[in-house]
C-alpha cells in the first residue's frame, strides 16, 4: 500500500470518503433538537444548507484540489495568514473535539440504555456507570484507529450505512402514517414556552453544527488514495446525501406527530411512536433493530470525530508548535498514535467531569454548545483562507468565491453569537452560559500558553 510523505498509509478510497462525510455530518438527533421550529424549520434547514453548507463544501473542494495536505483547514490557514492564525485555527479545531467527542459517546450510552427498556434505563442517571460505559466505547474506537486507518474506517463505513437506514426508517414511518393511520391525531402543537424568538434563534447554531464535518476527508488528505480527484467527488455525493437526509427526515419527523425534543434519540422515539400506533405486535422487533442501528451509527460518528481531527495536532507537531511526540507515526500501523491517545485521554477526562452533578441531557447540550463556538472559529478562518489562497482565473470565478465566502462568513458569525442563548430545553440560563464561556475561554487560554511556550525555542533557533 502506498504511503504519504509523512509515513501515513493511504487507506481512504472514494467510497470511504463518501461514507466518512455521511457518518460525520448526518446526525439524526439534530432533527429532534429543532422540532420547536415546526414547519418553519424546513425553511431554516434549507437556508442553512444554502448559506453555510454550500460555500463550506465549495471552499473545501477548491482547496483540496490546490493544496491536498494533511491537517486541512489548519494547513490552509497557516499558509494564508501565518503561523499564529494557523495555530489558533488548528487549536480550535482540535480542542472542539475534546468537547464534542464526549457528547457523542454519552449519546452512545443513552441509546444503549434503550436496549433493555426499564432494566437498563438507570444508566442515564448513574454517573459512574455512564462514565465507564462511555469511556469504554471511546477507547474501543480509539484503539481501532491506532491499529490502522484501514481497520478503523470500517467502523465509520458501518456507521454511515446505519445512518442511512435510520433516514429510510423515518421517511417510511411518515409515509406509513399518512397512508395507513389517517385517523391518528395531527401533530401536536409546540409548547408556547418554546416559541420565544430568542429561544428559536438559539437553535440556529445547532443546525449549522449539524452540517459540519465535510472537511474531515481533507484533514486526512495524505491518507487518501487520490485526494485531488476523490475529495471533491466525495463532497458532491456525500454532501447531497446529507442535505437530502436532513430535509427529508426533518419533514418526516413532523409528519409522525412526535413532538418531544429529546436531543439524543428523539428520532428513534418518533419512529417507534408510529410502530406503536400501527397496533401490530409483529412489528415490535423493528424497534430493537432501529436502536441497534442507531447505536452503530453513533459509534461510527464518534470514531470519525475522534480519529480525523487527531491529524491536526499531528500536523501542528510537525510544525513544532506542539511537542514533537505528536508528529510520531507508528512504524507498523502508519497512524499518528500519540495524537490519538492524547485525544482519547482528554475526552475521557471530560466525560468524567461533565457527567457528575448534572443530568445526561444537560451535560450533552453544554458540551455541544461549547464545541460549536470553537469549531465555528475554524470555519471563519476557512472562508478567509479560501479567498486569499485561491487565484480566480476570471471575473466570474472571483464573483463566485467572493459571494459564497461572504455568505459563509456572515452565517457563521451569526451562529457563533447565537451559541450563548440557551436552547428551549435548558432552564438554568446563567449556569448554561457560564459553562460555555468558561470552557471556551479555558481552551483558548491553554492554546495561547502552548503557542507562546513553543514559539520561544523556535525564535532562539532562528537567531
Amino acid at each position: 500500500m502506498a504511503e504519504s510523505n509523512a509515513g501515513l498509509k493511504r487507506s481512504l478510497k472514494l467510497r470511504d470518503l463518501i461514507f466518512l462525510n455521511i457518518v460525520a455530518v448526518y446526525v439524526p438527533s439534530s432533527v429532534s433538537q429543532n422540532l420547536p421550529l415546526g414547519w418553519v424549520g424546513l425553511l431554516v434547514w434549507t437556508l442553512a444548507v444554502a448559506g453555510f453548507m454550500l460555500p463550506y463544501s465549495v471552499a473545501i473542494a477548491d482547496l483540496s484540489v490546490a493544496y491536498p495536505r494533511e491537517g486541512g483547514v489548519y494547513t490552509w490557514t497557516r499558509q494564508a495568514l501565518g503561523n499564529f492564525h494557523g495555530f489558533v485555527c488548528g487549536w480550535c479545531y482540535w480542542v472542539n473535539t475534546f468537547l464534542y467527542v464526549p457528547s457523542v459517546f454519552l449519546a452512545v450510552v443513552a441509546i444503549a440504555a434503550l436496549l433493555g427498556g426499564e432494566r437498563t434505563a438507570w444508566l442515564n442517571e448513574h454517573p459512574l456507570a455512564l462514565t465507564v460505559a462511555a469511556s469504554c466505547a471511546l477507547w474501543f474506537s480509539a484503539l481501532l484507529h491506532i491499529f490502522g486507518l484501514g481497520q478503523g474506517k470500517w467502523l465509520q463505513n458501518a456507521g454511515a450505512i446505519g445512518r442511512l437506514i435510520i433516514a429510510v426508517a423515518l421517511i417510511t414511518a411518515a409515509v406509513w402514517k399518512i397512508v395507513f393511520i389517517q385517523e391518528s391525531p395531527a401533530a401536536q402543537t409546540v409548547d408556547p414556552e418554546t416559541l420565544d424568538v430568542w429561544r428559536k434563534i438559539a437553535l440556529w447554531p445547532f443546525i449549522l453544527n449539524a452540517l459540519v464535518g465535510l472537511d474531515l476527508g481533507s484533514v486526512m488528505s495524505e491518507e487518501a488514495a487520490a485526494p485531488r480527484r476523490d475529495i471533491p467527488r466525495s463532497l458532491l455525493v456525500g454532501g447531497f446525501a446529507v442535505a437530502a437526509c436532513y430535509l427529508l427526515t426533518f419533514s418526516a419527523t413532523l409528519v409522525t406527530g412526535f413532538n418531544q425534543t429529546n436531543v439524543i434519540y428523539g428520532h428513534i422515539l418518533a419512529v417507534n411512536s408510529v410502530i406503536a400506533e400501527a397496533g401490530n405486535d409483529s412489528l415490535a422487533w423493528l424497534a430493537m433493530v432501529l436502536i441497534l442501528t442507531e447505536l452503530i451509527g453513533s459509534l461510527g460518528n464518534g470514531a470519525a470525530w475522534l480519529s480525523a481531527p487527531a491529524r491536526v495536532p499531528f500536523a501542528i507537531g510537525i510544525d513544532h508548535y506542539l511537542p514533537a511526540a505528536f508528529a510520531r507515526v507508528h512504524k507498523r500501523f502508519g497512524t499518528p498514535y500519540v495524537a490519538l491517545i492524547v485525544q482519547a485521554v482528554v475526552a475521557t477526562i471530560l466525560i468524567l467531569i461533565n457527567t457528575y452533578g448534572t443530568t445526561l441531557q444537560e451535560a450533552y447540550i453544554a458540551l455541544l454548545s461549547g464545541s460549536i463556538v470553537l469549531v465555528l472559529v475554524t470555519y471563519l478562518y476557512l472562508f478567509v483562507s479560501w479567498l486569499m489562497l485561491m487565484q480566480p482565473e476570471n471575473k466570474r470565478q472571483f464573483v463566485r468565491n467572493a459571494t459564497l465566502s461572504g455568505i459563509g462568513i456572515a452565517t457563521t458569525a451569526f451562529a457563533m453569537t447565537a451559541c450563548f442563548i440557551p436552547p428551549p430545553i435548558i432552564a438554568g440560563i446563567v449556569g448554561f452560559e457560564l459553562k460555555i464561556i468558561g470552557s471556551v475561554a479555558f481552551m483558548l487560554l491553554c492554546g495561547l500558553i502552548v503557542y507562546i511556550t513553543a514559539n520561544r525555542p523556535l525564535k532562539q533557533r532562528a537567531c
